[in-house]
């Protein structure tokens, strides 16, 4: 999926990220966190023994909302 420049442009400001996994039951778990962009990517701050980590290396199927820090209300 290409990343429009809107969304890459928010993406390279300190924007309020929430990633939603699934857990081993299938029920959801949301987390605040960092994001960022390579340009290409979205860039996911985490450590490796995270609850968040360890659910998407066993289930890459995830969501992720970024909000306009000026415009909460507009995100991707």
């Amino acid at each position: 999926m290409k990343l429009s420049e809107d969304l890459l442009a928010l993406l390279r400001r300190p924007s309020t990220c929430y990633l939603a996994t699934l857990m081993p039951d299938g029920s959801p778990q949301v987390t605040q966190t960092w994001v960022d962009t390579d340009g290409d990517h979205v860039i996911i701050n985490s450590v490796q023994s995270h609850v968040k980590t360890r659910n998407i290396e066993r289930d890459p199927r995830v969501a992720l909302t970024v909000s306009d820090p000026e415009s909460p209300s507009r995100y991707f």
